[in-house]
């Protein structure tokens, strides 16, 4: 089954970052191609438009005695298939989304669970920072080893005469402890064994799903056209319930944390201020 034109236009106008899909002034319905101009017009190589034939993502040309013609439609495919290689898929995916939609899967569901896949999960935007403002951030205890150290950890990185910080908050907090007296150096240890130990929770929490939601729907090619939306929702709202978990035991292991290793040392020194109150 052929995607007809209008479903094409859809596509490439409901799919960020593709061109826009084709008009009547620029192609009109009825233009003819051959596979060099096809190239041409799709911004791609002869090579690839053959590749996408043999894997059956493009439909083969109308023959006429023996040269192959091509058209609007085909165009519009191109435009689809580039537009999510820059997005990220596989020409395998690709081709299973096509088959999604020749199978009447709404664009808009397939793309809603996509935008609820990918999309960031933190409205927290990497910035170009001088390194001047960070030495004034953390002064003698940005080191070399330190730097290093946050480099690995992709916490920063150069970028020509700039750094790019992934995270701004996480920065700025970690300045804020290191103005108290902590070294720069054991904070990013901390930063680096919370990394694992979060992924792992990440990971299990994301195999859970898996195992108990989507398994159900392992013995199918896609799941029923109206799940689709109730899969998006899931993976919005598992966003929140996530952090929601992680911070509330975040918060229960550091009042347990300080109440075990700082109260003995707080009692040592509140014994010590009433020894020199009695003594004068």
């Amino acid at each position: 089954m052929k995607l007809p034109q209008k479903t094409l236009a859809f596509i490439a106008q409901h799919l960020p970052g593709f061109s826009a899909p084709a008009t009547k002034s620029s192609t009109p319905p009825d233009k003819e191609y051959t596979i060099d101009e096809l190239a041409r017009a799709a911004n791609t190589t002869v090579r690839n438009i053959r590749a996408y034939q043999d894997k059956g993502l493009l439909a083969p040309p109308e023959l006429r005695g023996r040269k192959g013609f091509y058209f609007n439609t085909h165009l519009a495919r191109l435009r689809v298939i580039a537009g999510l290689l820059d997005r990220g898929y596989s020409l395998s995916s690709i081709k299973e989304l096509i088959s999604a939609l020749e199978n009447g899967v709404d664009l808009r569901h397939l793309m809603g669970l996509e935008s609820a896949l990918t999309s960031p999960w933190t409205d927290e935007e990497p910035m170009l920072v001088p390194m001047t403002e960070l030495l004034m951030m953390f002064g003698g205890g940005l080191t070399p080893e330190a730097l290093l150290r946050a480099n690995e950890l992709d916490l920063i990185k150069p970028e020509g005469t700039m750094m790019r910080v992934r995270s701004m908050r996480t920065l700025r907090a970690g300045a804020e402890l290191v103005s108290t007296g902590i070294p720069l150096e054991d904070l990013l240890d901390i930063v680096r064994m919370l990394r694992g130990n979060v992924e792992r929770v990440a990971n299990e929490l994301v195999r859970l799903v898996g195992d108990h939601v989507l398994s159900n729907y392992e013995t199918q090619e896609l799941p029923p056209t109206d799940e689709f939306p109730k899969l998006a929702d899931l993976v919005w709202r598992l966003r929140p319930l996530a952090e929601m978990a992680v911070h509330a035991e975040l918060a229960r292991a550091m009042e347990t944390a300080a109440s075990r290793l700082l109260s003995d040392r707080l009692e040592k020194i509140i014994e010590r201020m009433n020894r020199e109150k009695s003594g004068k």
